[in-house]
């Protein structure tokens, strides 16, 4: 059990990708130039927000936040649907009881987010399922192209239903947000935006408390309790955070922690945070084997409080998954000065850098061995923790949402 250090150097907060490759023709909005004063009327697209608190949620939750707080914007979030919310309406969002495919139907006779909203000059997408938009310039964030890389991370259906409207909203839209270069790279090679509309913005990881607290030890034991574990300070405990999908690459993961050796007199325990997801019977039935119990247990999904205490008490954090977007769950981690084992090739690896250790996610070897050089090296932990808390530091939502607001004045001055 670990407790990550204090008052550490902050980096710079244009740094929000490391040294990462040139993005080439792609367009990389950032600086810190003053923002131009008119008034902007902007309509944000908050749905997924209302019904979880990870992925496309969070991003959602924190950017409108983050937007409320800049000057000379006038946000309004968006949150007509049809299912009632399952999680707290966040200020500033109108919602009503409007099915989504009946707002398309609806669009046919001129209903759009404005109806709801009011005037827009700007609404942004950061959904997959897009509300119908009248008069305002759209701009459209895509998280990512993951679907469309392996059938068997969400199936071959969902990807034929969703990548045909998603490379019609792109191909409309002003501009085109991506968090990371290896998103637009795909973004550009798929032929869904041209270079001059795509926006590499990175996310923030302030949400995150970082700092260590005086009962961090007596809460994590608890959620241990929750797992099945017994956490004692002597013990090992690597944390694996996410939702339980295919392509997260958990199964792998336990395999590799199971072919560990164990240092004498200390236990090492696997903790799994995160909900039950999808396409992972085996992984679930391996998790309720009587063998694995008091070694391996599974939290489920915990709120950002009980995730920050779980993250400054862990003594390595592993996310091996096979793609993704930006990977949310690595910075997240390393903003709490957690030494992070990840998956090279691939946008944790670019936000890492030399600040976590980045190995081959498909062969359980690569990351047996990986583990250990964490798990079973305090000084390789301590001096990966130090680094990857001062490499991300400067990366806050308020910094992502002052790089969009340039690009919503760009595009109005484009109209």
């Amino acid at each position: 059990m670990s407790a990550p250090g204090q008052d550490l150097p902050r980096a710079a907060e244009t740094d929000r990708r490391g040294p990462a490759p040139d993005p080439g023709p792609v367009v990389a909005t950032g600086g810190a130039a003053a923002e131009p004063a008119p008034q902007l009327r902007l309509g944000l697209d908050v749905r997924p927000a209302l019904y979880g608190r990870t992925g496309f949620a969070r991003v959602a939750r924190e950017t409108l936040a983050a937007l409320r707080r800049r000057p000379g914007l006038e946000v309004h979030g968006y949150g007509a649907a049809w299912r009632r919310p399952s999680e707290p309406v966040p200020d500033g969002v109108t919602t009503r009881r409007l099915p989504g495919r009946a707002q398309q139907l609806m669009r046919r006779f001129g209903f759009g987010v404005e109806d709801v909203l009011g005037e827009l000059d700007v609404f942004h997408h950061i959904d997959l399922v897009f509300a119908p938009v009248r008069h305002a310039t759209e701009v459209l964030t895509i998280h990512d192209l993951c679907f469309l890389q392996s059938s068997a991370w969400h199936g071959a259906r969902f990807a034929a239903r969703t990548a045909p409207r998603l490379r019609r909203r792109a191909r409309a839209a002003a501009a085109v947000i991506v968090p990371s270069v290896r998103v637009a790279d795909e973004v550009l090679a798929r032929g869904f935006a041209d270079p001059a509309r795509v926006h590499v913005i990175g996310h923030g990881g302030d949400h995150i408390a970082g700092e260590a607290r005086a009962d961090d030890v007596e809460r994590a034991t608890r959620l241990a309790e929750r797992a099945g574990l017994t956490w004692r300070p002597e013990d090992l405990v690597l944390l694996v955070p996410g939702t339980r999908e295919p392509r997260k690459n958990q199964l792998a993961l336990l395999e590799a922690f199971l072919a560990l050796p164990e240092p004498s007199g200390r236990r090492q325990l696997m903790l799994l945070a995160g909900g039950s997801g999808w396409g992972c019977p085996e992984l679930e039935a391996r998790l309720t084997a009587p063998a694995l119990v008091g070694r391996v247990g599974t939290v489920g999904a915990v709120d950002d409080d009980d995730l920050a205490v779980l993250l400054r008490t862990a003594d390595v954090v592993a996310y091996p998954s096979l793609a993704e977007g930006f990977g949310l769950p690595v910075l997240e981690a390393m903003r709490c000065g957690r030494a992070v084992l990840t998956s090279v090739g691939t946008p944790m690896a670019d936000l890492g850098g030399d600040a976590v250790l980045a190995v081959d996610p498909t062969e359980v070897a690569t990351l047996r061995d990986g583990l250990a050089a964490l798990l079973h090296d305090e000084w390789r932990r301590a001096e990966l923790g130090l680094a990857a808390a001062e490499r991300v530091a400067g990366l806050t939502w308020d910094g992502t949402a002052r790089r969009l607001v340039h690009v919503y004045h760009a595009v109005c001055r484009r109209r």
